[in-house]
């Protein structure tokens, strides 16, 4: 008896909430015109902002992932004392452009799949 019980609490909780959300739509009923709610963007371009916004992020996380490391690393090496002659300056050109020549190998490797 419980488990009829249980059932029913669940049936009628689940008619509840489909009854109170307009935004959910009926699959059943594929022939239907559901109006707006099948464009995701506001904006005929809106698509384009988007790519924008996500190739944006994916730089910044590049640039930042190639870029920190040697920052820190001559930061560092400016609270122990650079070489004679040394500044952070040419400490940190250093180190990028190392960094950058390592992740361009990285990718032709990965281009020409070769290195392994």
């Amino acid at each position: 008896m419980t488990e009829i019980l249980k059932v029913r609490d669940l049936d009628t909780r689940m008619a509840e909430r489909r009854r109170g959300s307009a935004a959910v739509r009926d699959l059943r009923r594929p022939d239907e015109d559901t109006g707006a709610s099948d464009n995701p963007f506001l904006s005929p371009l809106g698509w384009l902002g988007a790519v924008l916004l996500n190739m944006a992020l994916v730089l910044l996380v590049g640039l930042s992932a190639v870029l920190v490391p040697p920052l820190l690393a001559c930061r560092e090496q400016g609270a122990r004392g650079f070489f004679a002659g040394d500044t952070f300056q040419t400490c940190a050109v250093r180190g990028i452009g190392a960094r950058f020549r390592d992740l361009d190998g990285r990718l032709r490797r990965v281009i020409l799949h070769s290195g392994q």
